[in-house]
Order: C-alpha cells, then sequence, then structure tokens
C-alpha cells in the first residue's frame, strides 16, 4: 500500500471532531500580568492588586457569541502561578484580592457557568511554569503538585472542551530545569474531561508555529507519526541531528502532499490550529492599540484559518478593570455581523444540482443540500475526476465556494478547480484549490452566473463529501 493510500485511512477522534466543529473561539489573558503591564511577571506580584471591578460573566460570553466566537479559552494560570480560581492547594489565588468587592472571586466558576448556560463551549489554558510555588524545580514533587491542580480544576467546573498546555520551562536558582511529566498531565486529563482536546504542547491540536495566522497553502490534517507532540519531545531531550534537521525544513512548508510523505509509514490525525491575538501582545496594554486588528483583517483572518481547514483561537484581552477596550468591542461586534451577513444567503439553494456520478441512492449529489451531517454525497469508484454542477433557471450571483468533506471518514481531496457559465453555455476555469479538509472557502470576485462547476480533479481514499454551498 503506498503512502498516500495509508494516509487517507487515518480518522479524528471523537473529540478532535467536535472541537473542529468549534471552528473559531476567543482566547483571554487577564491577570497580574495586565496589572504591572507585563506579559510575564514573577510570581510575587500582590493579588490584592487585582481588582477586576467591572467584570461581568454575562457580558463577557453575551459578547463572545455576538462576536461570532463559539468557544471561549480562558487562561487560568499564567507563569506567574496566579490562580483565577479559587484552589485548595495555593493560596495565590483569585480569592486573595480582597480589594475586588464582590460576593464571588472565583472568575473560573462564574464563566464556566455562563458559558453553559447561554452555549458557548469553555476551555483553559494552563502553564506548568510556575514562578510562585515553592515546589516548582524539584521534579517529581512538582509534577504530583501540578496534577493536583490540574484534576482540581478539570472536575470543579463542568464540560471543558479545551486543554491548552505551555511548554515554557525556566531554571529553579539551583541550577536544574524543572522536567514536566507530560504523558502524566495527558493522564489527567483524560480521566477528568475524556472529551476535551489538549492542544499546544498536547496530542490532539497542532499548533502551526507563529502568532500571525500565517499557514502553509495546504494544511493537511493527517501528517507523519514524526510530528506527534510524543516524538518532538523525545527529539527536544537529544541534540539535532543533520538528520533530523534536514527533514524538518524539507516539510516547513509541506507536511501532507503525496510528494512529502512518500517515504512515511505511519500517521496520526493532528489537525492545525492558528493562534493570534486582536493585538501585538496577549495581555493588554494601551499602547498596544495601534496594532489592534480591523474587521477586514479579521475577515482575512478567518478565511486563511477556518476557511483553509484550521481552527482560529483569537486572543481578546481584557483590560485590568475586567472590562474590554472599546475599540475592541466595536471591532468584533462589527465583524460578527458581517460574518453572519456573509453565510446567510445560500445562493446555491436555488439551484439545482447534479453530480458526474453517485456511488449509490444513498449517497446521492442531492444530498450535499441537505443539513444532516449524516447525508453525504459519494461519486461513483471509477469516477476519477468527480463533477458537482449548479444550475440556475435565472442568472445569480455568488462570491464563495464552501465545501466541506466528511472529516469523519478520513480527508481525500488534493486539488480542485472552480468553473463558471455566464450564461453562453460554456464552462470557465476561474480558479483552483488544494486540500479541503474539514471545510474550505474558496472566495472569488462576485460574479453573475447561470452555471456553476466543482471538480475535484485530486484525491486519495474514497471521497465523501459532507457540503458545497455557494454564498
Amino acid at each position: 500500500m503506498k503512502s498516500y493510500e495509508i494516509a487517507a485511512g487515518i480518522k479524528p477522534s471523537k473529540r478532535q471532531l467536535e472541537w473542529q466543529k468549534t471552528e473559531f473561539y476567543g482566547f483571554v489573558n487577564l491577570g497580574l500580568p495586565t496589572v504591572v503591564n507585563r506579559e510575564w511577571t514573577d510570581g510575587k506580584v500582590d493579588p490584592v492588586n487585582f481588582i477586576p471591578e467591572k467584570f461581568d460573566a454575562e457580558e463577557w460570553v453575551t459578547f463572545f457569541k455576538a462576536a461570532g466566537l463559539k468557544g471561549m479559552v480562558l487562561n487560568v494560570k499564567h507563569h506567574d502561578g496566579f490562580c483565577l480560581w479559587c484552589s485548595e492547594l495555593t493560596d495565590y489565588t483569585i480569592e486573595k484580592s480582597v480589594n475586588w468587592e464582590t460576593d464571588n472571586r472565583d472568575m473560573v466558576k462564574m464563566l464556566s457557568e455562563e458559558c453553559a448556560r447561554q452555549g458557548l463551549k469553555f476551555g483553559i489554558a494552563i502553564s506548568p511554569l510556575d514562578r510562585n510555588a515553592e515546589c516548582y524545580g524539584t521534579g517529581e514533587e512538582y509534577n504530583e503538585y501540578f496534577k493536583k491542580l490540574l484534576r482540581e480544576i478539570l472536575t470543579k467546573y463542568g464540560d471543558i472542551f479545551y486543554v491548552r498546555f505551555d511548554g515554557a520551562a525556566e531554571d529553579n536558582g539551583s541550577g536544574y530545569t524543572q522536567e514536566y511529566d507530560w504523558e502524566g498531565y495527558y493522564e489527567v486529563v483524560r480521566e477528568c474531561q475524556p472529551d476535551a482536546v489538549i492542544a499546544l504542547v498536547g496530542p490532539d491540536v497542532r499548533w502551526y508555529g507563529n502568532e500571525w495566522g500565517v499557514i502553509r497553502k495546504n494544511e493537511w490534517s493527517v501528517v507523519p507519526k514524526y510530528f506527534s507532540i510524543e516524538e518532538a519531545i523525545k527529539r527536544s531531550k537529544e541534540p539535532q541531528s543533520k538528520k533530523t534537521r534536514k527533514r524538518d525544513e524539507k516539510h516547513d512548508m509541506d507536511l501532507g502532499s503525496r510528494k512529502a510523505i512518500k517515504k512515511e509509514t505511519e500517521f496520526i490525525w493532528y489537525p492545525c490550529e492558528v493562534s493570534v491575538s486582536m493585538r501585538d501582545r496577549w495581555y493588554y496594554h494601551k499602547e498596544d492599540e495601534y496594532s489592534a486588528k480591523t474587521k477586514d483583517r479579521l475577515q482575512k483572518l478567518y478565511l486563511e484559518s477556518v476557511g483553509a481547514n484550521c481552527a482560529l483561537m483569537l486572543g481578546i484581552p481584557p483590560m485590568k478593570d475586567g472590562s474590554f477596550s472599546e475599540m475592541d468591542y466595536q471591532i468584533l461586534m462589527a465583524f460578527g455581523k458581517s460574518l453572519r451577513q456573509s453565510y446567510n444567503y445560500k445562493v446555491s439553494g436555488i439551484a439545482e444540482i447534479s453530480a458526474s456520478s453517485s456511488l449509490s441512492e444513498e449517497f446521492s449529489v442531492q444530498n450535499l443540500l441537505n443539513s444532516d451531517e449524516d447525508k453525504t454525497w459519494k461519486p461513483a469508484k471509477n469516477d476519477t475526476e468527480p463533477e458537482i454542477i449548479f444550475d440556475f433557471k435565472e442568472k445569480d450571483m455568488f462570491d464563495k465556494v464552501l465545501m466541506m468533506e466528511n472529516i469523519a471518514n478520513g480527508q481525500h481531496i488534493e486539488s480542485y478547480e472552480l468553473f463558471i457559465d455566464k450564461g453562453d453555455g460554456k464552462f470557465k476555469r476561474v480558479d483552483k484549490g488544494g486540500i479541503v479538509g474539514y471545510k474550505r472557502i474558496h472566495k472569488i470576485t462576485p460574479v453573475e452566473v447561470k452555471r456553476v462547476k466543482v471538480k475535484i480533479t485530486s484525491f486519495r481514499g474514497e471521497l465523501e463529501m459532507q457540503e458545497v454551498t455557494l454564498y
């Protein structure tokens, strides 16, 4: 069996599939770094200085939903060790922010409950680095302490869809750098939140590697096992050889094409997350206002991440009083409105749909017009370049083609082409693309058409489409 045929048989776990459907979620960094106007603090800033008096969980969640976000990830403990929940394991917590006049200081509790109430997914980010814990740098003793912290936060606050681990580590001052028990941490997550994906330094979700939102032209979800986090951790403990350096360089811009994987025999489902902040940095700094992303920039980011088989995690930093800046608020509200408008009218809904073939009546091309995720289209086995055609009774206009594979059964499409017929009965190719995966949103210049054709020019394994929609 050829490498690309093996890769075509790799499928996501249930947790990875549900994470992918989240598509777009916010990342909130608020803590003592916000208070002292830094990105990292030393673990000695007094929690009494943390006074988010304008914090309102209901307002936060309502805002995120209006901005088009489907989830919220809260950084519950950064490198300084300050916990945004009332922990029984450390007194360096939000409970000590006594100048904040409120009956409930457990921010994790308030946000997790409000997310559940309004139907927004809730996740956490947590750093194993801890500049406040006296046991940091003691090896196993610290690892056991951190696992207790993990178990506490993962069992007190309901369902958590996402756990993000930061990999930062440092010398404890005595010449020893804490070695993290990653496998032990993962076991705690699996035990307490079996449906949660583990990201960044984790086995479920792959970080692209930059914070600017720049991804590969074709971002495959199926990659060689060599790129798993377990393998990366093993390699990090050894000097990089000339062979591994060449291998990494070869895959810089291509992880999954036939050429890139032709010598590989083992593969994993390791989908990509794009993480980028609204501003230059993750915590709020007034001087970063010049860098706030515009609505147009956010639209481009969305197309190049969610619309390119990735998920987008957008950093939205609150100010130290617990509210969001008016500038960020207005930009995100405008973006959310634009997002809803852009995908409101299905132009293809009034067209007749046909295909070059269908595997059977069960997998008819008509299923692509059905909102039921279990209704899919498969071409006949001998159809090597299957086509889907939309035919309008009268000319209509569109500017986006949204395509989705049924990734529960793997990722298959390698390339496609788009054709239009303006009414003269002839198809003209207007563009082409590569992978589809979970979702591909292909944007073109707005045009009036009589017919539209999507031609799959290359695929591996058994092609199965969940949706093809014109907007």
